[in-house]
């Protein structure tokens, strides 16, 4: 697989209002808030990144953890010019990841090791019960943005 497109997409909020109306319907009835069931059905930013010399990875958890994510980051300076990710986990792990690589795209590399994990928990209603997973996906992508200093 390629990396990913090199143009942000849409804010957030715009994302969760333009969830169709099926989607938000479905997740009402199960343990998924809709917009995890957007982005676990797209995987937006899914996939490795090629290698280069502006390319870095970070990686955290393992599959005997429950959770295991890699970032990639594409690099312009100090500002994040691309995301991909790979994730074994659960639907909150996945979409987890894919909320905070499109997140990362155009930040600053400092600004994403301060980023805050709370912030994928909310946004996404994940449980308490899954906080681990959360962090997990957070410390995977503050080991990438690490990677480049």
């Amino acid at each position: 697989m390629t990396g990913p497109a090199e143009t942000s997409s849409p804010t957030f909020a715009a994302s969760v209002a333009a969830l169709p109306a099926a989607a938000e319907k479905r997740a009402a009835s199960g343990p998924y808030s809709a917009l995890v069931m957007h982005l676990f059905e797209r995987l937006p930013h899914a996939g490795r990144m090629e290698s280069a010399p502006d390319v870095v990875e970070g990686h955290a958890g393992g599959k005997l953890e429950g959770a295991e994510v890699r970032f990639w980051l594409k690099c312009v300076g100090a500002r994040i010019q691309a995301t991909s990710f790979l994730a074994y986990g659960c639907p909150h792990t996945i979409a987890a990841a894919a909320w905070m690589a499109q997140r990362a795209r155009g930040m600053q590399l400092m600004d994403v090791e301060r980023a805050d994990w709370r912030e994928a928990e909310q946004v996404l209603s994940i449980p308490p019960e899954k906080r681990g997973r959360v962090l997990i996906v957070g410390d995977a992508l503050r080991a990438a943005a690490q990677a480049m200093r």
